[in-house]
């Protein structure tokens, strides 16, 4: 995420102002990925073009509309609408919708946030392909607000595709599935909701009955505290072919569904890896510890520290 932000920063600013920054800034990735982000918002790049032509091949698959945040309507339209996500896991998401054999007509979310990450990039790509719906689970009311408001201002074409749902996942989820009709189904799944493991593992048993085979299972975070159980889980369960994309410091998970049910022998595999998760003794003091001291505690400590304890970063 400071990544990103740092490129927003240099984009507008001329060459040699941004090689005199920093070591990080003067750096070739820095430098392909400030091409990648100039040729998605349509600005002309200020890097040698040799740079931008080689992240244009990898981009050609995607139109570059597609991976905007810009709000484009009204007074903000200069203004851009926060989101997870860099460049190439927003591309990774959009080619799974688009390049998907069979079109997805049912995706669900879980984790907007302000809507400018995977939220518009999954609806934009609906949109593109001219069909689906996407739900979105947000559990924070102010990001549940300012997100709908964002939706609508940056994509009033395909906003209709949308429904946003509140609350937490493992209670908003069980509900919407039981409002469906018999034989619905849940062709895209995309989970990066709060940072307990064990979320995205009761999210992902909750969806994976009613996600037919070939359907489309991502998840952010699968380097991190969030994302620590659900890989393994799903590695092990046979019906589920799983690949780690590893294009960020949080990793992307990218699953389809290969059978509709895994074998016994799998099945049993996965649980026995669940349960040792679930007894390593960082988890165990997670849950033994109140809330309240983990809270006070990460409260005492630097901010930066505190987060990257809460996210498992190293």
């Amino acid at each position: 995420m400071r990544r990103f932000q740092r490129l927003i920063q240099c984009l507008d600013q001329p060459p040699d102002k941004v090689m005199a920054c920093t070591n990080e800034t003067r750096s070739l990735p820095f430098r392909r990925q400030l091409c990648t982000l100039a040729l998605l918002v349509g600005r002309e790049p200020c890097w040698p073009r040799a740079a931008l032509a080689l992240q244009h091949r990898r981009l050609a698959s995607v139109p570059p509309s597609l991976l905007d945040v810009q709000v484009n309507s009204g007074p903000t339209s200069n203004r851009r609408i926060e989101g997870q996500l860099n460049v190439e896991e927003r591309r990774l998401l959009t080619e799974s919708i688009l390049l998907a054999p069979k079109a997805p007509q049912v995706a669900v979310e879980v984790g907007t946030w302000l809507g400018g990450g995977s939220t518009l990039h999954i609806l934009r790509a609906l949109h593109q392909r001219g069909s689906g719906h996407l739900w979105g689970v947000e559990a924070d009311r102010s990001i549940y607000d300012r997100m709908i408001a964002n939706i609508r201002k940056a994509a009033p074409e395909a906003c209709a595709r949308f429904t946003p749902l509140f609350g937490f996942s493992q209670n908003v989820i069980p509900q919407w599935l039981a409002e469906q009709q018999t034989g619905f189904q849940v062709d895209f799944a995309f989970l990066d909701g709060g940072n307990r493991p064990a979320e995205q593992v009761t999210e992902f048993d909750l969806l994976d009955p009613f996600i037919p085979v070939g359907g489309q299972l991502m998840a952010h975070d699968a380097k991190l505290r969030k994302g620590k159980w659900l890989v393994p889980y799903l590695k092990r369960l046979d019906h589920w072919q799983v690949t780690l994309h590893d294009v960020s410091d949080e990793g992307l998970l990218y699953a389809r569904k290969i059978s509709n049910r895994p074998s016994n022998r799998s099945r049993s595999s996965a649980r026995r890896i669940l349960l040792r998760l679930r007894l390593h003794p960082v988890e165990v003091a997670a849950v033994m510890v109140p809330s309240k001291l983990r809270g006070t505690v990460l409260r005492w400590l630097p901010k930066p520290l505190a987060r990257r304890l809460a996210d498992g970063r190293k």
